[in-house]
């Protein structure tokens, strides 16, 4: 973790394992779920890559909150209380 407190990447690029709007950004593994979070902290940009499947999911381990994160890249638009949470976090949604 030093090696990444370190950095400042311009932009970084994630996956998630869950996208939520009540627990954020998560992933079942904890040793990812601390390398995630001091990438998030680290960089300049965030941008989240994650297909709809992962929307409303809650893995284990959440790693960042909707207000850490800049982009969401996805294959269709979120919708309901997700779509709210990001719009209100000023998370930019860019279909793909």
């Amino acid at each position: 973790m030093r090696t990444i407190d370190a950095l400042r990447p311009d932009i970084v690029f994630l996956g998630v394992n869950g996208l939520s709007a009540s627990f954020g950004l998560s992933t079942p593994d904890p040793e990812e779920a601390a390398v995630k979070e001091a990438i998030v902290r680290a960089a300049r940009r965030v941008i989240v890559v994650a297909d709809s499947g992962k929307f409303d999911v809650e893995s284990l381990v959440r790693f960042a909150t909707l207000d850490d994160i800049d982009v969401l890249v996805t294959d269709a638009s979120p919708a309901g209380e997700l779509a709210a949470a990001l719009q209100t976090a000023g998370v930019e949604v860019w279909l793909a």
